[in-house]
């Protein structure tokens, strides 16, 4: 597994560049973000991710390490591949992105070319615990009622009050635990 290259930029092409270390080029998948700061025949450090794949073998580019993390934690999400998390991470910070995961900013995630609302929601979903508590989806009431909870959660994600009306009247009365309720509800709508 390939961690972190060091080299000169020899190519920079739309979305790649060809860096080459010690005499080799490898061919590494960068944002946008990163692309402006570079020059051809500039000395960079890059850290690395590596996807395998059955019919491509691939490397990602990051700045930092973190950044590197926060992309493995969005490809682990169902439906979010290499090339989307790469494309998320090249057009913002990592900090508005664990954001945006905080504040379950379905919006943010949209905007994104070939991300869809099941798929933003998501990662939403997959990723709060990782980045903060599923009670901060409701920041402006402190107390209120799993039920409510629920509905503002759901609310909070992009979904209409018919809809939540009618998942939630389907909701099995065993599922008490406030995550899970809302697991079942996505995965129902």
């Amino acid at each position: 597994m390939i961690a972190s290259l060091c080299g000169r930029v020899k190519n920079i092409l739309e979305n790649q560049i060809i860096l080459e270390v010690s005499g080799v080029g490898y061919l590494v998948n960068i944002g946008n973000k990163l692309i402006t700061k570079l020059d051809d025949g500039q000395e960079i450090d890059l850290y690395t991710y590596q996807s395998v794949s059955e019919n491509d073998i691939s490397l990602f580019g990051f700045e930092s390490f973190e950044e590197v993390k926060l992309f493995k934690m969005l490809i682990s999400v169902s439906g979010v591949g290499p090339k989307t998390g790469a494309q998320i991470l090249s057009k913002t910070e990592s900090d508005l992105v664990i954001k945006a995961i905080s504040n379950a900013d379905v919006k943010f995630f949209e905007k994104i070319k070939g991300l869809g609302k099941k798929t933003a929601q998501r990662i939403i979903i997959d990723l709060k615990s990782k980045v903060g508590g599923i009670k901060d989806l409701d920041l402006n009431q402190e107390e209120i009622d799993k039920e409510d909870d629920l509905y503002l959660s759901l609310k909070q994600l992009g979904f209409e009050r018919r809809e939540i009306e009618k998942i939630m009247s389907k909701l099995p009365k065993e599922i008490i635990i406030i995550e899970e309720q809302l697991e079942w509800c996505l995965k129902n709508l």
